[in-house]
């Protein structure tokens, strides 16, 4: 086996060891299925600034239901800053509503905060396997029956492996690798399968120099009610199609 193969089976075998490991007691564990679809679109507004948007729909699967058990569309939006090639701020908004077809439905207003670093980010063989580190903190203000509030700290570990191509380029599929920790502050929201840790793996194409698409799996475990215990395994499906044209020049072109 050559050097450079050995990396990339370790950081491939990372994120399944630990999707494999979230359900501990499998056996007394319910394990449902969403579906999460999302269009995230960026476009750099500065030397060091941009600006981004997320459409996105999520669904609990169910066999008796077409559209499924609740439904939850979303709009997310926000601006970063560059304060070095390695380290990035960024503040944002998001809007979500879920329907609930058993109780009332649920409707989000959501503040965030987070810094991302990039590390390591090396030259050389290693710089196909940049490190992506993302700490957010959100605050969450939900209106069901009455408005409650709730914050969370999440930290996010992932990166994106080139497979044909030495780099991420038009023409490379890669493979995305993520795991996620959720850790309440606040928390006084009753929502439906509240996160509380999360790994992922998926394939993705690289289109041209603006269009991405990727599929990834996701393992979490969740909870129903504020009152339960993180009990239930998710199956996550997430399709996302990312953008960074600008939109105006596409319509002037049409």
């Amino acid at each position: 086996m050559t050097a450079a193969r050995r990396p990339t089976r370790v950081l491939l075998a990372v994120p399944l060891l630990l999707a494999v490991s979230l359900p501990v007691s499998g056996q007394e564990e319910e394990t449902r299925t969403q579906l999460w679809l999302s269009y995230q679109h960026q476009h750099k507004v500065g030397e060091k600034t941009r600006v981004f948007t997320r459409l996105g729909y999520d669904e609990l699967l169910s066999t008796e239901d077409f559209f499924g058990e609740w439904k939850k569309p979303y709009i997310k939006g926000g601006v970063s800053y560059d304060f070095a090639e390695r380290f990035s701020v960024a503040v944002g908004t998001g809007l979500f509503y879920t329907f609930r077809p058993e109780i009332e439905d649920l409707f989000e207003f959501r503040l965030y905060q987070e810094g991302t670093a990039f590390w390591p980010d090396s030259f050389g063989v290693v710089r196909r396997w940049v490190l992506t580190h993302r700490l957010r903190l959100e605050e969450r203000f939900t209106e069901a029956d009455g408005w409650n509030f709730a914050m969370r700290l999440r930290y996010r570990l992932d990166t994106k492996i080139p497979l044909n191509k030495y780099t991420l380029e038009p023409g490379a599929f890669y493979v995305p690798l993520a795991v996620e920790f959720f850790a309440d502050i606040i928390d006084e929201i009753p929502e439906f399968f509240a996160k509380r840790n999360r790994a992922s793996i998926g394939l993705g194409y690289v289109i041209n120099r603006n269009w991405t698409v990727d599929l990834s799996y996701q393992r979490q475990r969740s909870r129903s009610t504020i009152e339960e215990e993180f009990k239930t395994s998710s199956n996550v499906i997430d399709f996302k199609i990312k953008s960074s044209f600008r939109i105006r020049d596409l319509v002037k072109g049409r």
